[in-house]
């Protein structure tokens, strides 16, 4: 079975080379707003990885910057 973020990447992709490129961060975050409904987008950011750049710009808006434990962790 696809992982739900795997499949919104592929989806992206594959729509992708229809929209015009000055407007594909703006469709892309519309693309994340409309499956937010069906797939968990925490969930999916980590399965569609670095898929595509307006598709992971989306995701940031949408979900906030990925931190990861080097980000949270303090130096003593």
């Amino acid at each position: 079975m696809i992982d739900s973020g795997e499949m919104l990447a592929q989806m992206w992709l594959a729509i992708k080379p229809y929209i015009d490129k000055k407007e594909r961060n703006d469709a892309a975050l519309s693309f994340l707003r409309a499956a937010e409904d069906f797939v968990d987008l925490e969930q999916s950011r980590e399965d569609a990885g670095e898929a595509d750049s307006a598709l992971h710009s989306a995701f940031a808006e949408l979900l906030g910057d990925e931190e990861t434990e080097d980000d949270t962790e303090e130096d003593f």
